[in-house]
């Protein structure tokens, strides 16, 4: 294999990992690794950052990510790190395609004997509604999610509130930053609110001297990596972990049953016929419809008021337009071909008396949320219901997972990340 032919080093799977301790700063022992990767010595492709480079050149993100999150676990299993956490890096674009045939075996393996973390970089390119079902689908196996490099790009910061990691990694710019700025500020307050809330660990990255530990402490930082602790290097084959477990969060333990209970007290409601109601979802469907705002728009369906055909169509456009769209309510929901992920509910689910349409992305968050006020009636556009238009990120956000609570991931054929 000629070292430079990047296709020849995709087919022969020839790369290979190297880890990094992540440690604890309150006894500097690890608490888990990262997985990197490296291209074959002495190849341009050697270093991770030419190697990615070519597969984004290529459309083959996803497929180096494969190969390099299997060569790791393979080096886990053999040195049988049944419990320590793997962290496995995954650009949001390779979220939810499939596993390699040949590469299957390992990593059903993997899933069943080792404590693997998904460790979601800040390159761009992944759909939020995409990566919102895969890690809802991941965190359904019991596994932990841990988003990187937050402070590089708009991306990491703003899904944080979305995904609810069990770890923030902190990029080395904020840690290693000298001089107080706006900017370094922001993304401080932005991680230690979203950790407070729920639990996340706040993790520091590029530690190399006393002075970034101290940095990172005064952060508030629990987690930490860098060259302080440790290069990137061979699995060890003894270990001496800290005793202080790498903390799980459960998204929003406390999250509401429907969307509508989300709002408990924190937003006014008024009393809405359902004439009233449509105006203040066509302004959330226009924004998904014109704008790149939105890339999510999840909506629950009233069993008084379902779908007609006017917004089928209207929600299968926004889904063309690369939006992620998904309908719960009563079946059957909507004509074949719609171009919306469904998500049927049983008679007895309370959101059958309630209408919600939730509209997310990066930088916006917006909800509809009704709830009948006679659940019993059924006589149409006679039903009130009270209901409200929010741009609170927090209740929209905990809406969200709401509905996000009643997706379930059957197995898939191959294993997805």
């Amino acid at each position: 294999m000629a070292s430079d032919d990047f296709d020849a080093i995709v087919a022969a799977r020839a790369v290979h990992p190297v880890f990094q301790p992540v440690v604890s700063l309150n006894d500097g022992r690890p608490v888990g690794f990262e997985a990197l990767a490296r291209g074959p010595d002495g190849s341009r492709y050697h270093s991770p950052t030419a190697l990615f480079a070519e597969a984004a050149r290529r459309g083959m993100t996803a497929d180096l990510d494969w190969i390099c999150g299997v060569a790791a676990c393979a080096q886990a299993l053999d040195l049988g790190l049944r419990h320590v956490p793997l962290f496995l890096n995954v650009n949001p674009s390779s979220l939810g395609t499939a596993c390699p045939a040949d590469l299957q075996p390992t990593y059903r393996r993997a899933l069943r004997e080792l404590d693997l973390v998904l460790e979601i970089t800040e390159r761009r390119g992944g759909d939020p509604a995409s990566i919102l079902h895969a890690v809802a689908a991941f965190r359904q196996q019991g596994r932990r999610i841990a988003i990187d490099d937050v402070g590089v790009d708009p991306f990491s910061l703003n899904m944080i509130s979305i995904l609810a990691p069990d770890v923030i990694k902190i990029d080395r710019s904020i840690t290693q930053g000298i001089e107080p700025s706006w900017a370094r500020t922001y993304v401080l307050n932005s991680v230690k609110v979203e950790a407070q809330a729920t639990g996340a660990a706040l993790l520091c990255e590029g530690i190399e001297t006393p002075e970034h530990l101290d940095a990172a402490r005064a952060m508030g930082a629990t987690l930490g990596q860098g060259w302080l602790f440790g290069r990137p290097g061979q699995l060890p084959t003894t270990l001496a972990l800290s005793p202080e477990p790498l903390p799980r969060v459960t998204p929003y333990p406390d999250y509401a049953a429907t969307p509508f209970a989300a709002i408990r007290g924190r937003a006014q409601t008024l009393p809405m016929s359902q004439h009233m109601l449509v105006p203040l979802c066509a302004l959330l469907e226009d924004m998904a419809l014109h704008t790149d705002a939105v890339r999510i728009l999840f909506a629950a369906v009233s069993k008084t008021t379902p779908f007609d055909d006017r917004a089928w169509k209207t929600y299968n456009h926004i889904a063309q337009r690369g939006v992620g769209v998904a309908v719960f309510g009563r079946e059957p929901l909507a004509p074949l071909g719609a171009d919306v992920h469904i998500v049927p509910l049983p008679d007895t689910d309370p959101l059958l008396d309630e209408c919600a349409l939730i509209a997310v992305g990066s930088h916006f968050a917006a909800a509809m949320l009704a709830r009948h006020i006679e659940p019993g009636r059924t006589d149409g556009e006679a039903q009130l219901y009270d209901a409200v238009l929010t741009y609170d990120r927090r209740i929209v956000i905990e809406a969200l997972h709401a509905l996000m609570s009643r997706v379930t991931s059957l197995p898939p054929e191959a294993p997805q990340l």
